[in-house]
């Protein structure tokens, strides 16, 4: 979060700042290698991807609300940074159980936990598994923001309007991914 920007986006790479972040969409998938949908022989359908693959692809864009770019003119196909987008990852603990390991780390005290009523549930947290202090009546449903290691993708893109101001921005990254 930065001064003077009602976005909650963490990152060093892309500084919002005084009418910057105040109106951001962020589209969330997986990378178009997370899936070889293929039938077998006998016409079960299958994901024959490697599950290394199993990464995300975010894009961020402004709105109506923009006034103002961030700082994105350093931002080139390639660089890779740590960024803690404004969307949630959803994850569950069944009945009766009491710990789920996290897909992604989380960003330190962004972990909510609450019960089918929305009432918290006690938790704690070591690393990328919470764990509830007893077993869980009811489906328990895990929110947080991931710190998400990405590259930029595609050139930045923006477009600024002199007239009365408006401004419009989008930055396409997907997850780096793992080395070994």
């Amino acid at each position: 979060m930065y001064n003077g920007s009602p976005s909650k986006i963490v990152c060093s790479a892309m500084p919002l700042g005084w009418q910057s972040g105040t109106d951001l969409t962020a589209n969330i998938s997986l990378i178009d290698d997370a899936a070889d949908m293929r039938r077998s022989w006998n016409g079960r359908i299958r994901n024959f991807a490697d599950p290394a693959f199993r990464l995300y692809r975010v894009e961020i864009s402004s709105g109506d609300g923009e006034y103002m770019t961030p700082a994105l003119t350093r931002l080139m196909p390639g660089d890779e940074f740590d960024i803690v987008f404004d969307a949630d990852f959803e994850d569950f603990i069944v009945t009766g159980a009491t710990t789920r390991t996290l897909i992604r780390n989380p960003h330190p005290g962004s972990i909510r936990v609450k019960n089918l009523g929305w009432d918290d549930v006690p938790f704690s947290v070591a690393g990328r598994v919470v764990t509830l202090s007893s077993a869980a009546a009811t489906p328990v449903r895990i929110s947080y923001r991931p710190v998400l290691q990405v590259a930029v993708t595609e050139p930045v893109k923006w477009t600024e309007r002199a007239s009365d101001r408006k401004v419009s921005w989008s930055l396409v990254t997907e997850e780096v991914g793992s080395d070994g």
